[in-house]
């Protein structure tokens, strides 16, 4: 008798083999590869950041060139006013946050002794002191340092950005002059569809994450928290990491007011206010912008930014979501891969698309 599946059977095993093997030398590529894929993503979403000025000044009658250098002029002065006010800013925390963490200590101290009398039972205090001899501040500084030289690799993303600008805008007539006209026609009205929605979802995005970025500095400002500045940018970037990112931007302005005040109402107010700004925008603002709200389950979430923190490390987890959002994106334009999108989704999507 044959030991060996036949047929069918045979044709099923050797699909499973050759997919297993597949996503494993893709995924040993995408390791290698990092250091050219990661700047190539931030490039194309920066790309998309500036699209939308691209895209006015071109309903403006402006020349593709123009418009991107007009868009690169602004968005390249932005970044650089901006870069600087955080630049002295962080350096400015790096170097106050030894005090910050004596206070957090000794809050946590604090709190244990207070468990240890009413539980009447001993708590190792140890591991605090180990806490308080960690020299985050030289870390945060050569952090700072490593930010400084990473300008040059800034300016190469940059230059990326606005060449995928420039190209995307003259993408329809090339199809049209390389493939038959029913075919371009076609493969044409597909990428324009996916590149407004993908267009679209950056872009609502990374308002939002800027309305939760610019609100919490505004509110640590008006309580007059301690490097507000610093505090609203890194809640800016982590916005993009859902759950997470957004735990630690509400708990780490709240510690450091904590330890500022030496209070617990005034902290509590501030947590309060931060969690009306972050369910405002999560809640309201993104699904009406986007027309609908992209849900991804949530083991999908924490899967992507396993899979991703682990091929990627940091910037893994940071573009995570997003590459999966934007995955998710493509397969809904893309008829034969839309039972896909569904199953990325926390509940499937009603919504009907018009046949290509």
């Amino acid at each position: 008798m044959d030991a060996y599946p036949q047929g069918p059977d045979r044709r099923v095993a050797s699909n499973v083999l050759l997919t297993i093997i597949t996503v494993l030398l893709v995924g040993l590529v995408l390791r290698l590869a990092r250091t050219v894929i990661i700047p190539l993503l931030v490039a194309g979403f920066l790309a998309y950041l500036m699209d939308p000025l691209v895209a006015l000044l071109r309903r403006l009658r402006v020349p593709v060139i123009v418009g991107v250098t007009v868009t690169a002029v602004l968005f390249l002065a932005a970044f650089l006013v901006f870069g600087w006010i955080l630049y002295q800013s962080s350096l400015e925390f790096a170097r106050a946050f030894p005090k910050y963490q004596r206070g957090l200590v000794e809050l946590v101290r604090d709190l244990l002794l207070r468990l240890q009398n009413a539980a009447n039972t001993l708590i190792g205090l140890e591991p605090l002191e180990e806490l308080q001899k960690l020299p985050v501040s030289s870390i945060l500084l050569t952090a700072l340092r490593s930010l400084a030289n990473g300008l040059l690799e800034f300016a190469i993303i940059f230059l990326f950005a606005l060449l995928i600008l420039v190209g995307k805008h003259g993408l329809a007539r090339k199809l049209l002059r390389a493939f038959p006209h029913k075919e371009a026609k076609k493969i044409a009205v597909v990428l324009l569809r996916i590149d407004a929605d993908l267009r679209k979802y950056i872009g609502v995005k990374s308002l939002a994450s800027l309305l939760v970025g610019a609100g919490t500095g505004a509110i640590l400002a008006l309580f007059r928290v301690d490097f507000a500045i610093v505090i609203g940018f890194l809640t800016f970037v982590l916005n993009f990491v859902p759950y997470l990112g957004s735990t630690i931007c509400l708990i780490l302005p709240f510690l450091i007011a904590v330890v500022q005040f030496g209070t617990w109402a005034k902290p509590l107010w501030i947590l309060a206010c931060l969690l009306v700004i972050d369910n405002l925008v999560a809640y309201l603002f993104e699904p009406k912008a986007l027309g609908v709200r992209l849900n991804i389950s949530v083991p999908i979430i924490f899967l992507s930014l396993l899979l991703w923190g682990w091929l990627w490390g940091a910037p893994g987890v940071l573009l995570a979501v997003p590459m999966t959002t934007s995955l998710k994106i493509v397969m809904e334009d893309i008829p034969r891969l839309r039972p896909f999108a569904l199953l990325l989704e926390r509940s499937p999507s009603h919504k009907k698309r018009p046949p290509i």
